[in-house]
């Protein structure tokens, strides 16, 4: 069964005899944010730049980067490359922990694969079988650890305002930095790397058994309805499609969407479809870290969508930090509700968990042992609701827990790197200090469990 702790475990020990650092997801899994020109495999992943002179030699290259080619090379060699520490962290701490490694060596999309990657040259070009797509940064959100290269909402408040200065003088989200980076938005329309997708689709597209599209917001973007159209007329019956959304588009846009989704199940044309949704917490509280969102809206959308398409499936990315903690508990008893109403055979409400590590000021780490009651409270409720069809999932109590010894991981920490958080505790102070000032907000009023912290 799919994330049952006696696969994944299979999957460390069959990824380890090959070497201690090997990875499926270098090789099968492609993220391509075609609005940056960057590309990453494996979300935890930091991006690199997919140079143009490569993809004007094979379109592939939008996956099939120099730089990934040698980190494949260092990973069948048994070593570690450095952009991969999330799962380094996880496998280091004391006793048995399963970092995404290993719960993505025994995904569906990797499985059967294990051979032709192994009997192949590392630096021979292989189409992923799962892909996320970014067409475009446009977004109406401005989430608090998000960034203008993905939000031009958040683009729109940093070059207006400029970055965010924090305690070691560095300006978060300075706008000449992220550009010198290459990590701004490209303009839409003279984008190269969105040509070079679609002259790639055609092989690309044979295969996919994953396609995800994901933003920026994709319902703001045409390309993802272009999809929709190209798989209208051309059905891909053995691909199951993800969208993400974070649900708060105008209407008549989510409309619109439910409409080809229903219409693309309905005829076939493709295998089954999922609709992946960010929410961190439960109510205000989700609000605050999600700049944009209406909760109740965001609940509402999530019936509406749950009660057309019967066959959809949903997905939760909660991706856990520091102001996740207080009303996680509402949270989790809204989607153990959900369960219950609405999942099926066919269809499932998964609960995604990965834990923040950037920026570091809004990471569990950061927070003092005080908050720790909080993940103890988490823990012991997802422990009494386990149940494997309605209730909480034994993956997501084990993911829960690794994040909770990650956070605990800090009490081993020498004093000097315990200075660091200090400094990244001032810097929690200073962000949503400015944050609140230009987004007329009160961290202090959404947030009484953090009075302290806010203000020592």
């Amino acid at each position: 069964m799919y994330n049952d702790p006696r696969q994944i475990k299979w999957a460390k020990e069959k990824l380890n005899k090959v070497s201690p650092s090997f990875c499926m997801a270098k090789w099968m899994h492609s993220t391509i944010h075609i609005h940056l020109g960057r590309t990453h495999s494996c979300y935890l992943n930091p991006t690199h730049a997919i140079p143009l002179e490569e993809i004007k030699e094979d379109v592939s290259a939008l996956h099939n980067t120099k730089q990934k080619m040698k980190e494949r090379q260092m990973m069948l060699e048994g070593e570690r490359p450095e952009g991969c520490s999330a799962c380094w962290d996880i496998e280091d701490l004391p006793g048995e922990h399963f970092s995404e490694r290993h719960y993505r060596g025994q995904d569906c999309w990797t499985q059967p694969f294990y051979d032709k990657v192994t009997d192949q040259n590392w630096d021979t070009p292989i189409n992923p079988t799962y892909l996320e797509v970014s067409f475009s940064g446009t977004c109406n959100f401005k989430c608090s650890y998000c960034s203008p290269s993905y939000s031009s909402t958040w683009q729109k408040e940093v070059e207006e305002f400029g970055g965010y200065t924090l305690s070691s003088g560095w300006s978060h989200h300075d706008p000449k930095g992220l550009e010198d980076r290459g990590e701004m938005p490209l303009k839409d329309k003279d984008n190269p790397y969105v040509e070079a997708f679609w002259n790639w689709w055609p092989k690309l597209k044979k295969d996919l058994m994953f396609f995800r599209i994901t933003g920026g917001e994709p319902l703001l973007s045409p390309d993802t309805f272009k999809v929709l159209k190209k798989i209208k007329e051309q059905p891909l019956t053995k691909l199951e499609l993800s969208i993400n959304s974070n649900l708060g588009v105008p209407q008549e846009l989510f409309e619109k969407f439910r409409t080809n989704i229903k219409e693309l199940i309905e005829s076939k044309s493709i295998k089954r479809f999922m609709l992946h949704t960010s929410i961190d917490t439960y109510g205000p509280q989700a609000e605050y870290i999600r700049n944009g969102l209406n909760f109740p809206e965001f609940k509402e959308n999530v019936e509406k969508y749950l009660e057309s398409i019967p066959q959809g499936s949903l997905s939760f990315m909660s991706t856990f930090n520091a102001l996740s903690l207080p009303n996680y508990l509402e949270f989790l008893n809204w989607v153990l509700e959900l369960r219950k109403r609405y999942q099926k055979d066919g269809r499932d409400i998964y609960l995604d968990i990965p834990h923040l590590k950037h920026p570091r000021f809004m990471a569990l780490q950061m927070l003092p042992k005080a908050y720790r009651h909080y993940m103890g409270d988490i823990i012991y409720f997802m422990q009494e609701n386990l149940e494997p069809k309605f209730g909480i999932k034994e993956s997501e109590l084990l993911k829960m827990k690794r994040i909770f010894s990650w956070m605990e991981e800090v009490d081993q920490w020498d004093d000097r790197k315990k200075l660091t958080l200090e400094e990244e505790r001032n810097d929690f102070r200073l962000f949503f200090r400015e944050h609140d000032r230009r987004r007329g907000t009160s961290i202090e009023t959404i947030f009484p469990e953090y009075s302290t912290l806010i203000n020592p």
